[in-house]
């Protein structure tokens, strides 16, 4: 079962452009360190991309993190002009891609954002990154579509893939407008071209489950695909991290007893929402990188999984 290291980096007004959150982790091998994204929010909750180094052999133990937004803010009207959120990163051998949700806010009844899929490039390094496009790489098909983003992607088991979130419907949660977003899958032929037909995944559950937010999945030849959930209930909380396997990525089975599964009864200091899983596949071990309450504004949290 999961061992819970609880937070191992806080982001209590650390810079003026981190405020708090580390918001979406989202981790990276690297040869010497594990470097794991986040959106950093400043205080009117505009996300910026940042970093968090930790060691490869310690990883409660913090190398360092970036001191400055390592993307520029893109133009007032854009589909990201009011933050980034990392989904994915991916080392393709010649340069680093970092998928990202970007936020659009609006103030009109039953929209206050729009979130679409666009992609960053940086050189191996991964200090600096910069936009593949002006326009998202997984956009709205229709005027009432308000979200497709914030799933996976990756090349996996041969191929590029993306699970994602589609809007369905929007409800309403304390007053405020709340998307519902089934978990879809497109494959592609370069991992920028998500036009091919889309395919349910997960759909939602009234008054039960409200969406999937970004999941962890990996592909192994002895098992198949598995992969790590955020599922979201009716009243719009995280409680668990639901674990599941498949045979072609499509079709999902669940099992309420494995020991592969993350709530919040395990985790070290009581939070009350877990969610947003990053994995690093070691020899012996998973680490997850994961946020806690409030979508991880106390910082950045990791549990690790021991195969032995």
């Amino acid at each position: 079962m999961w061992e819970d290291k609880g937070l191992i980096f806080e982001v209590n007004d650390l810079l003026p452009w981190a405020r708090s959150h580390c918001y979406v982790p989202t981790a990276l091998l690297k040869e010497d360190r594990i470097r794991v994204y986040a959106a950093f929010w400043d205080e009117r909750m505009h996300g910026r991309l940042g970093y968090v180094d930790v060691d490869i052999r310690e990883p409660t133990r913090v190398l360092g993190y970036a001191t400055a937004p390592i993307v520029d803010d893109s133009q007032s009207g854009c589909f990201d002009c009011d933050g980034v959120t990392p989904l994915s990163v991916i080392n393709d051998g010649e340069k680093i891609r970092l998928y990202y949700a970007g936020w659009q806010r609006f103030d009109q009844p039953g929209k206050r954002y729009t979130l679409f899929t666009g992609m960053l490039v940086s050189d191996m390094e991964g200090d600096m990154f910069t936009r593949w496009s002006s326009s998202p790489i997984i956009g709205p098909r229709s005027d009432g579509e308000h979200l497709r983003t914030g799933g996976y992607t990756g090349y996996v088991n041969g191929k590029w893939q993306t699970w994602y979130a589609n809007h369905e419907k929007t409800i309403f949660i304390k007053d405020k407008a709340v998307p519902t977003y089934s978990l879809n899958t497109i494959i592609s032929p370069d991992g920028i071209d998500w036009s091919g037909e889309s395919t349910l995944v997960l759909p939602t559950q009234e008054n039960i489950v409200l969406g999937y937010g970004r999941s962890a999945i990996w592909y192994e030849a002895s098992i198949g695909y598995q992969g790590l959930f955020s599922e979201r209930d009716w009243s719009g909380g995280y409680p668990r991290i639901r674990y599941g396997k498949s045979h072609n990525g499509v079709e999902w089975e669940f099992d309420s007893e494995s020991n592969k599964n993350f709530t919040i009864t395990d985790t070290l200091d009581g939070q009350t929402s877990v969610c947003f899983p990053s994995l690093v596949h070691q020899e012996n071990s998973i680490l997850m990188f994961y946020n806690g309450d409030d979508f991880g504004r106390d910082g950045l949290r990791l549990a690790i999984w021991n195969n032995e």
